[in-house]
């Protein structure tokens, strides 16, 4: 087996598209056009996401020092990693009745108001197998 032809980053550079459910229900959600209401990231071990992780890891580490980093700055780290790795999704993804553009600021926005969004998202790019099924 040449372990060469696994590159998981070139995988991951592809991107995942996450077709998002109800926090609640579970049921996929859809627009007013019944298409599924989708976001697609980069995978976990893509340049960009690995890049912004240590970007951001760094900053943290440099902030708090010799203290212990709070789970708040952690999740939000993840929220700014997700935000810089998100590359498109639906025309139809809307907050407070204004459609989004997809960009990164407004990727944050949705991450940090909606987490169970950003949960979702973290789960599909760090699933490998996920990579392979696009």
């Amino acid at each position: 087996m040449d372990l060469a032809n696994i590159d998981l980053q070139a995988f991951a550079e592809q991107g995942i598209e996450v077709r998002l459910q109800h926090p609640s229900t579970g049921e996929y959600l859809l627009d007013g056009d019944d298409n599924q209401v989708t976001i697609t990231v980069l995978g976990k071990d893509s340049e960009l996401w690995q890049n912004t992780a240590k970007r951001v890891n760094a900053k943290n580490a440099a902030r708090y020092k010799d203290r212990k980093i709070p789970p708040s700055a952690l999740e939000n780290a993840l929220y700014e990693i997700l935000a810089e790795c998100t590359i498109e999704w639906s025309k139809s993804i809307e907050y407070n009745g204004e459609v989004l553009p997809c960009n990164k600021e407004n990727a944050l926005m949705l991450y940090e108001k909606r987490n169970w969004i950003a949960e979702q998202l973290i789960e599909e790019a760090a699933d490998r197998s996920a990579y392979f099924l696009g």
